[in-house]
Formats: structure tokens, sequence, C-alpha cells
């Protein structure tokens, strides 16, 4: 009976734990200062600023949408449809 064991390369995964523990301490180093702490804090806030503004602009174009859809809908279309009787 053959087995087909389909695991990580201890190389590759050697090499992504060398890329992961040089980018945590990269990231040590840099956020130790005081300066680039602040610095980094300053962009997150920016970016969620925007992606705030982002956001709402575009639920106001989908409500937008929406209700331009629904007055466009004729009053039949809104309402539920009946059931017909079967034909045999």
């Amino acid at each position: 009976m053959s087995e087909n064991k389909k695991g990580i390369n201890p190389f590759t995964s050697g090499v992504a734990g060398a890329v992961i523990g040089a980018a945590a301490a990269a990231a040590a180093i840099a956020l130790s200062d005081e300066k680039n702490r602040k610095k980094a804090e300053q962009v997150l806030s920016d970016m969620q600023k925007q992606g705030n503004k982002i956001f709402k602009e575009i639920t106001k174009m989908a409500l937008e949408l929406k209700d331009k859809g629904e007055k466009l809908l004729p009053e039949v279309k809104r309402e539920p449809k009946k059931k017909s009787a079967k034909k045999k």
C-alpha cells in the first residue's frame, strides 16, 4: 500500500521561519524607538480615517442605487406573486 504524504518541505519551512523571525526582529527594533512608534501610530490612524471615509461613500452610493432601483420597479413587481393552480 502506497501512502501519499504531502507535507511541507523542511527546507521551505526553515526558510519561511527565518524570514518571519527576521521580520519580527526588524519590527521590534523599529518600534522600540519612540519617534518610529509615533509615526506608525499616525500612519495607522490616517489609514483608518481614509478607510472610514471610503466606507461612508460606498454606503451612500449603495443606498442611492437602492432607492433609484425601488423607484424604477413597478408596483406589481414589489408584491409577491400569487401561486397559480397547477393544471393537469
